[in-house]
């Protein structure tokens, strides 16, 4: 049943925000959840300071909530920050069909809720796309953005120049034959779901020598290792989604996008190439470059205390 406002729970306890209501200093990780006007359940975490400058975290393509980098620096900035699942994947109900510019719909509703007028936004990789989309479709309620290791468009752009083949492969899929996409990423989480740990391993034997240094951390292979059950607790639709919209037109130009944008990228960058980001800084209007010679795909959590230093 549709609701005519936003409701907000927690896992254990009712929970209601609003203004006047007694707050703490700093906020517990916690797992939340928002009934949607239309009745989907959309889900989060909170984490850092309760009064503090609000950031909304977007996981990447394969990822959930459960991958946000640690709270401290959060905590010593004054930040409030709030990990969102995407529909289907986590705790967020899934929206069959949804597009890229459905997903500020969804945020705006959260941040109304939290009684939240303006913030900023982080996409890690595939999340990347969905706070440009915010950017562009929320631009009087967003402060600025941050992206990193963020894709460009794989279509609906005359700029081919940064498209790999898998790109271009996927692009013809999702247009001719989306049932391949789902084979393909059936195929690719089955390991997955069998043994976790396993999966985490092997993917990282094949990573560059930087994200190997960055996810040999014994908190973060935790973290990476329990998104798996996370990723695929409503099944594979989210992640089937996931891959459309990445492969399809995002609906909007990165040239229209009006709000500062932060462009993170690591110059070792195996998972997306670093021409995307030079796409992304030339075409965005106004965009701040940080291009990491020593990086690869996972600078996030290397670089996390200075990307919100940059969004605060």
């Amino acid at each position: 049943m549709a609701l005519s406002r936003p409701q907000v729970r927690d896992g254990f306890n009712n929970h209601t925000s609003g203004r006047g209501t007694a707050k703490a200093r700093r906020l517990r990780a916690e797992d939340r959840i928002v009934r949607l006007p239309d009745g989907r359940r959309l889900g989060y975490s909170e984490y850092g300071a309760r009064e503090g400058r609000p950031v909304f975290f977007f996981h990447g393509f394969g990822t959930s909530r459960v991958i946000c980098p640690p709270q401290e620096p959060a905590i010593e900035m004054g930040i409030r920050l709030i990990a969102v699942d995407r529909p289907g994947i986590g705790l967020s109900d899934a929206l069959p069909g949804r597009r890229l510019l459905d997903w500020p719909t969804d945020v705006a509703d959260l941040a109304d809720v939290l009684d939240i007028n303006a913030f900023s936004v982080i996409g890690w990789s595939g999340g990347g796309p969905y706070a440009l989309a915010c950017a562009h479709a929320l631009r009087e309620r967003i402060a600025a953005v941050g992206l990193v290791s963020s894709p460009a468009p794989l279509t609906g752009t005359p700029e081919s120049g940064y498209l790999r083949r898998l790109d271009r492969n996927a692009v013809r899929a999702a247009g001719r034959a989306p049932w391949v996409i789902r084979l393909a990423l059936w195929h690719w989480g089955r390991p997955q779901r069998r043994d976790a740990t396993r999966f985490f391993e092997d993917s990282v034997a094949e990573m560059s020598a930087a994200d190997q240094a960055v996810l040999a951390a014994p908190e973060l292979r935790g973290r990476m290792i329990a998104n798996s059950a996370e990723l695929y607790r409503q099944g594979g639709r989210g992640m089937y989604d996931e891959a459309l919209i990445l492969a399809r037109p995002w609906g909007f130009a990165p040239n229209q996008i009006r709000v500062p944008v932060h462009v993170w990228h690591g110059v070792l960058d195996e998972t997306v190439p670093l021409a995307m980001a030079d796409f992304l800084v030339r075409e965005i209007p106004v965009a701040h470059a940080n291009l990491l010679r020593d990086e690869g795909h996972h600078l996030l959590y290397r670089r996390w205390p200075e990307i919100l230093a940059a969004l605060a």
